[in-house]
């Protein structure tokens, strides 16, 4: 039904003078408005209380609170401040206009006033108030879409880390297994099967990394994960990582090496944390260069004046477009790689990484070319700012 001109559309006359409020009364009757009368600023105060109208008709010139301070109030009011207020008056100065239009009027009309004058921007301010309530239900509407679907995010990222966290056990059991397989303490394995075997182990180490990054990226976006800082050499954990990876590049004949300084000095950093950065890094380097000709390189630098340590992760593979380079930190990215038909899969291996390094106060990113390789990088502060 249209609110314009039904009787659910609600216009409140304000009037000291009773035949002023007997007349509007009287035409807004004919035209289908419900009408209701207040005599004095105080009573249009309660009776909108009461009873919010649509619209208002609200003479100026009251005795006690007049007109200018009936609709300041009513404008500063959150619940009443979209209620159209037309300011009835006698006066003709442009003053008291700016006056009505500085307290929030929404339009004046002059007494005398012509009828259809009257109407006229009786029902354009009501099409206003119309479309501004179906805005503001819609907004309504959105926060509680929006509510909703934050709740499902969290009771989502509840499940997954609960599921992620059990995952751990049985895991950790098949692997216990697998070693006591392969370690021949159950008797010799034959000879064909300690390749399946040995890559079932691998696997089993792979998944156990993703987990960790999982339950350790829904710590640092919470905030509840912890850094455990301690002094080393970073040649340590590179060596360490190109020692277990070189498994991984063997068979495709691929090259791993690395660059470090022998006076590069030592890191203050979650030794832990950085050593499976450098373990998702060079695992996708690794999976991303050319069989027999693929070299991935990890360089190091000091610069002093910003005393920032700087890592390098190079590899000679199939390089990322530019388009994606500032994407594929986020959570489950895929990248297509155009003329190999290959995705780049970054799982949630850079999130961990972009995440752990900021933990850090550093800094991560990529430089790439399609077919001509990728440089993958971070600082680390050599004095980290430890919260307490």
């Amino acid at each position: 039904m249209d609110t314009q001109n039904s009787p659910k559309a609600t216009v409140l006359v304000v009037d000291d003078i009773e035949q002023n409020v007997t007349l509007l009364e009287a035409y807004l009757k004919l035209e289908g408005y419900r009408v209701i009368k207040a005599y004095n600023g105080e009573e249009a105060l309660q009776k909108v209380e009461q009873d919010p109208p649509d619209i208002i008709l609200l003479d100026i010139m009251m005795p006690g609170i007049d007109g200018y301070e009936v609709c300041s109030r009513l404008k500063n009011d959150p619940k009443t401040q979209f209620i159209p207020i037309v300011m009835v008056t006698a006066l003709q100065d442009i003053e008291d206009k700016i006056k009505g239009i500085e307290v929030g009027a929404d339009d004046f009309i002059s007494k005398p006033f012509n009828k259809e004058e009257l109407f006229t921007r009786v029902k354009s301010l009501l099409r206003i108030k119309r479309l501004n309530d179906a805005l503001q239900e819609s907004y309504r509407t959105v926060a509680e879409q929006n509510q909703k679907l934050i709740e499902l995010a969290q009771l989502k990222d509840g499940l997954t880390h609960m599921i992620v966290h059990d995952l751990k056990n049985p895991l950790t059991a098949i692997m216990g297994y697998l070693r006591i397989v392969t370690s021949n303490m159950l008797g010799e394995v034959p000879e064909k099967q300690v390749k399946p075997l040995n890559d079932a182990y691998r696997n089993s180490e792979y998944l156990l990394n993703m987990i960790a990054n999982l339950l350790d990226i829904s710590r640092m976006e919470e905030g509840q994960l912890k850094l455990k800082y301690e002094t080393f050499p970073l040649r340590e954990i590179v060596e360490q990582n190109l020692e277990s990876l070189k498994i991984l590049a063997e068979p495709d004949n691929k090259t791993l090496s690395m660059d470090i300084p022998d006076n590069l000095p030592p890191l203050n950093a979650d030794k832990g944390l950085l050593y499976r950065v450098l373990t998702n890094l060079i695992s996708n380097a690794i999976k991303h260069t050319y069989p027999n000709e693929g070299q991935v390189k990890v360089t190091a630098s000091f610069n002093p004046q910003d005393q920032m340590i700087q890592v390098n992760v190079i590899d000679n593979g199939e390089g990322i477009p530019k388009e994606y380079q500032d994407k594929i930190f986020d959570k489950f990215t895929q990248v297509e790689t155009k003329k190999l038909g290959k995705k780049f899969d970054t799982g949630l291996g850079l999130t961990f990484c972009k995440l752990a390094i900021e933990a850090h106060g550093g800094r991560i990113w990529v430089e790439s070319e399609p077919e001509k390789g990728s440089t993958f990088s971070f600082t680390i502060p050599l004095k980290p700012n430890i919260k307490s």
